[in-house]
């Protein structure tokens, strides 16, 4: 029977997907092994359309071969939780569907690289700063939406700061979004003081710079997110207005592995970083 394709039961066919594909097998071919009489039957529960129950789970262990002890931990727990509501579903008409994965997909990761030439990252935003970075976005018509968002922005840092097992994030922020002026001086100077608060503070943060005297760099091709997990495989989001892409082909992740250690190797070095974010911050007194 068709199910919601909650984010947790699209998280869970995603990765039953990775570890098929990574065998080799068609849909058809592990619809046999596991002695399903359709392939459909595979590809509903890939899509989350299908659920699975607890007690399904040691035989996908011993078909797809799962031994790690870690992954099967996270297999267990995204079908435990599957059906359970998100705190984010709160804010219905506010959270589409790319969205509810992403913040899914960051409630279980390990460590986040983000890289954005357009903004600064919203787990790194004081609240002036993401209240002027939803407004300048015409993304939202109402007041009310705009106030929804932002409130469900600095819940979601809430929820990662406030995580048993602390997120590592690791930003590289090009300067234009350092010199960009968003919410006015005063708005902009605050949220330079944030960055430097983090970086000199919080040991799971780690910020670069990458000034404009780098010239062409790794990341011209745009913003992009790579998330590692505790099982050890990444995933890439790469994010627009209304849509999302999550990618987890390893020759493709691989690519923005490589950008990553790249745009890192370009950028400043966190403490010289925090220069130049002090040096930004005094200009907008």
């Amino acid at each position: 029977m068709p199910v919601e394709p909650t984010p947790r039961r699209r998280r869970l066919g995603a990765e039953l997907r990775r570890i098929r594909e990574a065998r080799g097998w068609t849909q058809e071919e592990a619809a046999a092994r596991l002695g399903y009489q359709s392939l459909a039957t595979i590809s509903k529960i890939e899509n989350g359309l299908q659920a699975l129950k607890i007690q399904q789970l040691p035989h996908f262990f011993e078909v797809y071969g799962i031994t790690e002890p870690a992954l099967r931990d996270e297999l267990r727990d995204l079908v435990r939780r599957a059906g359970e509501p998100d705190w984010w579903q709160r804010y219905e008409g506010v959270v589409d569907d790319p969205l509810g994965d992403y913040l899914s997909q960051v409630e279980s990761a390990s460590a986040l690289f983000v890289f954005n030439p357009l903004a600064i990252h919203g787990l790194l935003q004081t609240p002036e700063y993401a209240r002027a970075v939803t407004e300048g976005s015409r993304a939202w018509k109402t007041a009310e939406d705009i106030d929804r968002f932002v409130a469900l922005r600095l819940e979601h840092q809430r929820t990662i700061a406030e995580r048993p097992k602390p997120l590592k994030i690791w930003a590289v922020l090009p300067e234009g979004v350092l010199r960009q002026e968003v919410g006015g001086r005063a708005c902009m100077r605050a949220q330079l003081e944030h960055l430097i608060d983090l970086a000199r503070n919080n040991p799971h943060v780690t910020i670069q710079v990458l000034p404009f005297s780098v010239g062409a760099h790794a990341g011209m091709d745009g913003p992009f997110m790579l998330m590692s997990f505790p099982t050890g495989r990444d995933l890439v989001c790469i994010e627009s207005l209304r849509a999302a892409l999550h990618l987890n082909d390893p020759d493709t992740v691989e690519l923005y592995k490589t950008t990553s250690d790249l745009l890192k190797s370009d950028a400043l070095s966190p403490k010289a970083s925090i220069s130049v974010l002090t040096a930004l911050a005094k200009d907008l007194a």
